[in-house]
């Protein structure tokens, strides 16, 4: 096509297979003209869905000045939860515009993918309010259980894993006799991650083990659009069941608590 039939058709001679094509772009913050960015991202064959603001299946996300932090503080939860648009910002855009495509590519349909290091772990949330099609409102993403003078772990569902060579089933029973369910595979209604002292310390070197490599792979094939999972270690959990024991005796689970310890003390 000449240049001649370029400048006749306009529009319609744009290419049909650009960064944008059949992708949902989303703009937060201010722009010189956000309505007119608007408009030619969807010239250029973005979805009709593409709007002002941010969604959870934006997949290219134009960024611009003055931010609310509202909206940094839900951004930062959805890529928690595996939902990570290509952020670019105005300058990017016109490059596309361009005919600058290199570097701008994304999956054509949405698609959410979780990678756990120590920030899932340590993280807090930053409160955010949702504001798309799934009509929940408040905090979804994980944090770490926090042990105080309340039962934590009353009613929850609790992923134990397996330990190589040691009985697990006294721990799931101690975890039993302060109400929790703890179970030796993890599911779409798992509340809680007790991780050993082995899987937490790899991960602090950067290293996943199998555990951790697992819970990544049922995250992401599943249909769940949120990973609201709090995290403890075997060690805060039995720290805490120490200092309960002083307040709240209990003849049970001092028992448990001593073969456990014991257990372990013969594995050094």
């Amino acid at each position: 096509m000449s240049t001649q039939q370029l400048d006749i058709f306009g529009d319609s001679a744009i290419s049909q297979q650009n960064p944008l094509t059949d992708r949902r772009v989303g703009f937060i913050g201010k722009f010189r003209n956000r309505a007119a960015l608007v408009r030619k991202v969807k010239e250029f064959g973005a979805s009709e869905k593409s709007k002002e603001g941010l969604t959870r299946d934006t997949q290219i996300l134009v960024i611009g000045d003055e931010v609310k932090q509202e909206l940094l503080n839900r951004l930062l939860c959805y890529e928690h939860d595996g939902w990570k648009p290509l952020k670019i910002g105005e300058s990017e855009l016109e490059e596309i515009f361009k005919g600058h495509y290199n570097g701008y590519e994304t999956p054509l349909a949405p698609r959410k993918q979780i990678s756990i290091d120590m920030s899932y772990y340590n993280w807090t949330p930053p409160v955010y309010i949702e504001d798309d099609d799934d009509e929940d409102t408040g905090i979804r993403c994980s944090s770490p259980l926090v042990y105080g003078e309340d039962n934590p772990i009353y009613g929850m569902e609790i992923f134990v894993p397996n330990k190589p060579n040691t009985d697990m089933g006294v721990l799931r029973q101690i975890i039993g006799n302060f109400g929790g369910y703890a179970n030796t595979e993890y599911y779409d209604e798992t509340n809680v991650i007790m991780l050993s002292d082995e899987t937490l310390r790899l991960l602090e070197q950067g290293i996943k083990d199998q555990v951790i490599t697992n819970i990544e792979k049922h995250y992401n094939e599943s249909t769940a659009k949120f990973f609201n999972i709090q995290f403890t270690s075997e060690s805060d959990f039995i720290t805490w069941v120490k200092k309960r024991l002083e307040t709240f005796p209990d003849e049970s689970t001092t028992r448990l608590l001593d073969i456990m310890l014991e257990d372990k003390l013969n594995k050094k």
